[in-house]
């Protein structure tokens, strides 16, 4: 009996060894030794002619970038003058907006100043009924002492409300609203054309053709979590 047993087991081992070795040979002529997938098996999971897997999407392409307007002030610190940048799309336009501007101008020199230091950082920003909120480090509060506090203030709420979703800017400093900025009124901050140099009364506004981003369904969620500006349809 015992023999018997033996044999059945024996013979078990002998034909799961068949078995296993049958699949793996058959897995090896569908995924061969030199890598190229480009058997049926490799396109089925997604790999190209090399045996590499395909790289993951990136954020950005062709044709998704964003110019925008950044106010810094000019050589004598009493005005403010327009750089142009160069933005990739990203979940929240006016986030990354502010996020170059604290970084200060391109062109580094005496002709174009930053107007706060560029250590200042984005707490977080917030748009509400056409006010934005924007939650900034102290540091804002030291602005360069080559540039008036109304330029420095007005530079942040000029480069804001070039957007048309944006008609009022409110700043906190480490969550406190900020109500004086130096000798300056901070409660209601609107856009200060005179401050532009060279420019006429009216400041010139990026054109949108939507004030609400076309997938936002509460337009009080933070622009962290929410693209504010429609794409590609605004231009904002």
């Amino acid at each position: 009996m015992k023999i018997r047993i033996w044999n059945k087991i024996l013979t078990g081992v002998v034909v799961f060894s068949l078995i296993f070795v049958g699949g793996c040979g058959t897995l090896e002529t569908l995924v061969k030794k030199d890598g190229d997938m480009s058997t049926s098996f490799g396109n089925f999971i997604g790999a190209d002619k090399t045996g590499t897997l395909p790289a993951a999407t990136t954020a950005t392409t062709a044709g998704e970038a964003k110019t925008v307007a950044l106010y810094f002030a000019d050589s004598t610190g009493k005005y403010l003058v327009k750089e142009q940048r160069t933005l990739p799309k990203t979940v929240s336009l006016a986030r990354e907006t502010v996020t170059e501007w604290l970084k200060g101008p391109a062109t580094q020199g005496t002709a174009v100043l930053a107007a706060v230091p560029t250590n200042t950082l984005l707490r977080d920003i917030v748009l509400k009924e056409n006010v934005i909120t924007v939650n900034l480090s102290e540091e804002f509060m030291q602005p360069n002492a080559k540039v008036s506090q109304e330029v420095a203030l007005y530079g942040l709420v000029n480069t804001l409300t070039q957007f048309s979703t944006i008609k009022q800017v409110q700043i906190r400093i480490e969550g406190t609203p900020l109500t004086k900025y130096g000798m300056i009124n901070a409660t209601m901050l609107v856009n200060k054309a005179s401050l532009v140099k060279g420019s006429s009364s009216s400041n010139p506004i990026i054109p949108s053709s939507s004030s609400t981003d076309s997938g936002v369904t509460d337009p009080s969620k933070s622009p962290s979590s929410i693209n504010l500006f429609t794409y590609p349809q605004s231009s904002t």
